[in-house]
């Protein structure tokens, strides 16, 4: 096995990691990039500012926001009167654009789904920062590309927990745009939680 030493491609600083991250950042130019089979490719992205009340060991979780175009072609509910995607599509339609959040931090199965349709069914507004002030980052261990094929799963998960009875959900799933984006948690013996 080789070993390539991670450099910015911007300024060409080292970049030195303990831990296995597929997300690079230097401090030095703030850029932030991710290797996946060639050469390097700058990621946009963004930092939440913590609460003020936020306490505990504070780490930042990064999370693909997809921004996506959702299209219903035909739908079919029984037992139940509002079709749920509707409350979070802008303009309250069957059809429309929506932010789609895919934690792209190693994380089981039930937290994954948790925060994937907490962040997706309200979307986070905060104040964002230029670094990360020394807190501590959780690896990014998922690609761009695996993230959007998740965004299906988000909606589908989401769309099940309506009460009722999804018996046919036919639409489209457009990602356009997609952005790194670095969320605020404090680590607590139940878990992570969310210090926006």
């Amino acid at each position: 096995m080789k070993i390539v030493q991670v450099k910015c491609p911007s300024c060409n600083q080292a970049i030195m990691m303990k831990e296995k991250d597929k997300l690079f950042y230097c401090d030095k130019c703030n850029v932030m990039h991710i290797r996946e089979g060639g050469a390097p490719e700058k990621v946009d992205f963004e930092i939440a500012e913590f609460s003020p009340k936020a306490q505990g060991e504070k780490v930042y979780m990064p999370f693909w926001r997809l921004y996506t175009t959702f299209i219903v072609r035909s739908k079919n509910v029984e037992g139940g009167t509002i079709f749920k995607m509707s409350q979070w599509l802008k303009g309250g339609s069957d059809s429309g654009n929506m932010f789609i959040y895919i934690p792209a931090a190693e994380l089981d199965a039930g937290t994954f789904r948790k925060f994937s349709t907490m962040f997706t069914g309200a979307a986070p507004r905060y104040p964002t920062r230029l670094n990360f002030n020394n807190v501590r980052r959780l690896p990014g261990t998922l690609p761009k590309q695996e993230a959007a094929q998740l965004a299906d799963f988000v909606v589908v998960t989401m769309e099940a927990e309506q009460p009722g009875v999804l018996q046919k959900l036919d639409y489209s799933l457009t990602v356009n745009d997609t952005k790194l984006v670095y969320l605020p948690f404090v680590m607590t013996p139940q878990g992570p939680m969310s210090a926006l």
